[in-house]
């Protein structure tokens, strides 16, 4: 083994225990080669010139956390998970582009883990209607070259592991690290149990993707065909979402239910534009729902205009879906117990003071009102 050979090695063996160490339930190693044949968002060289690899590691979600959140007990331990994951997966990335730097004549780029989207012509690519979203470095890609997993049916990373309840972070650098084997297995078994937990209709339940075409090491990643970005960004910003017979919802109060509202509408700037101002400005929606949707939108901005949702603070980080993720666990049978709670949690009301209260009807079909722990309460009792 030559002297540049063993420095890799050892370079490849602190990127990964700095992983680890953060908390890291998974770590692996990509490269550009595997990735040549997949959309833009997977070339590194668009963030850093000359990339080969890419170091990428995943945060898993506490299946505890989870079932409150699908039953709406409450939905506290996510939020502080996704704050975690994010912030941690900023500050890790970090020190190994530092640690890569000091130790070794390549360069490295710590990859923003959400919120960081490419430019054309002033628009990032998610504000631009035909367009379905390109981050400046594909996590998810990224993650599939280095042998975490491969693309599930909703178009997030399933693992072997723990499933598609996760959170990643990663770093692209121009050493040439060994990459890891790729996943043999796809362990999505498309049981579709996340288009069933989606309220917005963003993916659909038979159509694959075939339009945007995703490639990683030869291996063609199916998924389902999605549509326009701000399908799904209305609901998982949290401020529609219920489901088509309206007896369960998202945490969102205004239960609005756009899934069967057809992709023509969605792409139509007005019907966007009426959509927005119905639920922040119009006189049909009561006050109290108007002051929820701007304080929702004032918390989630916080963080989209950082560009960096390793910046977005923990009062801000207000998770309210992302059912299509945290539903998609290792387990199909939990899977559908999670699908079960859902359906049987009811939904989000505000009272006239503007806190949030649970409606459900339980297994005796009585109607049982309750208010889920606030912030404050939830870290009070930790």
């Amino acid at each position: 083994m030559t002297k540049s050979q063993l420095d890799l090695t050892k370079l490849k063996d602190k990127v990964k225990i700095l992983a680890i160490d953060s908390g890291a339930a998974l770590v692996g190693i990509g490269s550009q080669e595997r990735l040549k044949d997949a959309p833009p968002s997977a070339d590194m060289s668009y963030s850093l010139p000359g990339a080969k690899s890419c170091i990428i590691w995943a945060y898993s979600n506490s299946m505890d956390a989870i079932e409150k959140f699908f039953s709406k007990k409450d939905r506290m331990g996510v939020k502080y998970l996704k704050y975690f994951a994010y912030s941690t997966a900023w500050k890790t990335a970090e020190k190994i582009a530092k640690l890569i730097e000091q130790n070794s004549d390549y360069k490295a780029h710590p990859v923003i883990p959400n919120y960081k989207y490419r430019k054309v012509e002033g628009n990032r690519f998610d504000q631009i209607q035909e367009d379905k979203g390109h981050p400046d470095f594909s996590l998810r890609y990224g993650a599939v070259a280095a042998g975490l997993g491969h693309l599930g049916w909703s178009g997030n990373l399933v693992t072997k592991e723990f499933g598609g309840s996760c959170y990643l972070g990663g770093v692209i650098t121009t050493a040439p690290l060994e990459p890891d084997p790729m996943a043999e297995k796809n362990y999505c078994n498309r049981c579709k149990i996340c288009v069933k937990a989606c309220t917005a209709g963003f993916f659909h339940e038979t159509e694959e993707e075939n339009e945007y075409p995703v490639v990683i090491g030869g291996y063609k990643q199916t998924y389902a065909k999605r549509e326009i970005n701000a399908r799904c960004g209305f609901t998982c910003m949290g401020i529609i979402g219920v489901s088509e017979d309206g007896t369960w919802g998202t945490w969102a109060s205004n239960h609005i239910c756009t899934k069967n509202d057809s992709d023509d509408h969605w792409r139509d700037p007005e019907y966007r534009k009426s959509l927005w101002e119905e639920l922040t400005i119009s006189n049909k929606t009561p006050l109290k729902l108007r002051n929820k949707a701007k304080q929702i939108i004032k918390s989630f901005a916080a963080g989209v205009q950082a560009e960096n949702a390793g910046f977005h603070s923990l009062r801000d980080m207000n998770p309210r879906c992302g059912n299509c993720s945290y539903i998609c666990v290792k387990d199909h049978k939990k899977r559908l117990e999670l699908l079960k709670m859902l359906e049987n949690s009811g939904k989000v009301y505000i009272d006239d003071a503007g806190k949030e209260y649970v409606e459900k009807i339980n297994e005796n079909g009585e109607k049982v009102v309750y208010y889920p722990p606030t912030q404050e309460e939830y870290f009070d009792n930790i």
